[in-house]
Parts: structure tokens; C-alpha cells; sequence
């Protein structure tokens, strides 16, 4: 799920590559931008944003409420930036979808560009995507979170703490902490 209000950092980084990110996640991956929708369901109060020369609205109540149920099944809680929550999903016995929470992974967009650890949300989204590709084992999120962190990883505290200058350390720990899965579930 994409939580990511109307502005020109979700515009210039995400709404005017949708199609392309569209395309490229195919059937690995599906990233839902919270609150948007194509023109022609358009409520009241809806932002309209154009994507490549198509309508789409932003409708903050649809947002708010969807935000609402999710901070209200789970302990994540948004932040107000751009939010990147990446959990598992399954279909249970009955054929119902059933969302996983218990190894989810937050990524803020706008801070991890920031604090230069991505160079573009398209960069950080092709990560997604090609690991989504290669997928093992039977908790996506888990996998694609220790592939993300990658070396880093692999590395214990201990080890960064004494085999790394300091300003090494501050970015391997910004990247655990960016990259590591959180239990979301209640």
C-alpha cells in the first residue's frame, strides 16, 4: 500500500510513472496508491492529478478512512509522509484474501530520499520489483526486507561497531532501520 497525500514529490516521483510501474511489477507485485482513483468515479472534494494525460483524483476521505481501518488492525500508525507499506497477503481455504502484517515493511519515500539512502523513488521501486522476481521462500516480505538491507544485514552490530568508521556506521544503521521488518499485526 502507498500512502502518499497529493503533491509534487508523489507527482514527480510516482503519479507520473504509474503506467511504467504498472507494467514492470506484473504479476510479482501490486502497489495500491491509497485514495486514488480514475476520474470517472470522482466524489465530491476529490484533487484532480493528471497521469499521463489521464484523470485521477485523490479523494481524502477514501484515504482517511482506509488509513483509519489499517492503524485500527494493526500497530502501524502513518506518519504524514510518503509511505511504502509492503506486507504479505494469502488466500485462506475459503478463497478470501487475508493480509499479513506480522513481518511488514515501512518505508517513509520522502526520508530515505532525503537522508540520501535511494536516489529516486523509481530506483527504490526497481529494487522492489527485481527482488519481487526472485522470490523463494513463503514470507515474501521477510525475503525482499533482507535483500533490501543486503550486506548490511549480514553484518552483526558488534561487528559494525568496531570494524566501521563512524559515519559508515551511521548509514549501515539508517539502512536496517529503513529496510527492517516490523510487526504490524495486533
Amino acid at each position: 500500500m502507498l500512502f502518499a497525500q497529493p503533491d509534487s514529490f508523489t507527482e514527480d516521483e510516482i503519479l507520473k510513472k504509474v503506467d511504467y510501474y504498472n507494467n514492470r511489477s506484473r504479476e510479482t507485485i501490486d502497489f495500491f496508491c491509497i485514495g486514488y482513483q480514475p476520474k470517472m468515479f470522482e466524489p465530491a472534494l476529490s484533487v484532480v492529478t493528471k497521469v499521463n494525460n489521464e484523470d485521477w483524483t485523490f479523494n481524502p476521505e477514501n484515504f482517511n478512512n482506509l488509513r483509519i481501518e489499517i492503524e485500527r488492525k494493526t500497530k502501524w500508525k502513518y506518519s504524514g509522509s510518503v509511505e511504502l507499506v509492503l506486507f504479505n497477503a494469502y488466500i485462506d481455504n475459503e478463497d478470501e484474501v487475508k493480509f499479513d502484517f506480522s513481518d511488514a515493511l515501512s518505508i517513509d519515500l520522502i526520508k530515505a530520499k532525503n537522508e540520501q539512502l535511494i536516489y529516486s523513488v523509481g530506483e527504490m521501486f526497481e529494487k522492489i520489483f527485481s527482488i519481487s522476481e526472485t522470490i523463494t521462500t513463503d514470507n515474501p516480505t521477510k525475503e525482499m526486507s533482507l535483500k533490501l538491507i543486503g550486506n548490511s544485514g549480514k553484518k552483526s552490530f558488534v561487528d559494525i561497531l568496531f570494524n566501521l568508521l563512524p559515519e559508515a556506521i551511521r548509514k549501515d544503521t539508517k539502512r536496517i532501520y529503513l529496510y527492517g521488518t516490523s510487526n504490524y499485526e495486533k
